[in-house]
């Protein structure tokens, strides 16, 4: 059962993704609507969200490098989005350059 409810939204893009924090690192499900991304872990033990980001706080969004072990670099198929509170999430993700022009703040 998911733990993010889209209710009556549509959703315009989703794709597998991993999320990472530092050395720490999940995969699961990211999804956009017209007005917010929500990621959620598929595996709910490690505490990897759910996160539900409001398209409206997004300040900049970017091209960066997935990291293995927080260190290695594995894959520029990445994403950093950061917050207008200075907070950021990193995504890893397919079509990252897609992702990119969707989260863009318009």
């Amino acid at each position: 059962m998911s733990a993010i409810d889209f209710g009556h939204e549509t959703i315009i893009k989703s794709t597998f993704a991993t999320v990472q924090s530092g050395a720490f690192s999940g995969d699961g499900q990211l999804s956009l609507t017209a007005t917010r991304l929500c990621f959620e872990a598929s595996n709910k033990i490690f505490e990897m969200g759910p996160y539900e980001i409001d398209l409206a706080d997004i300040h900049k969004v970017e091209k960066c490098w997935g990291t293995g072990g927080g260190v290695l670099p594995v894959t520029a198929d990445a994403i950093k989005i950061e917050l207008n509170n200075d907070k950021h999430y990193k995504f890893m993700v397919a079509d990252s350059e897609a992702w990119i022009n969707l989260l863009l703040p318009k």
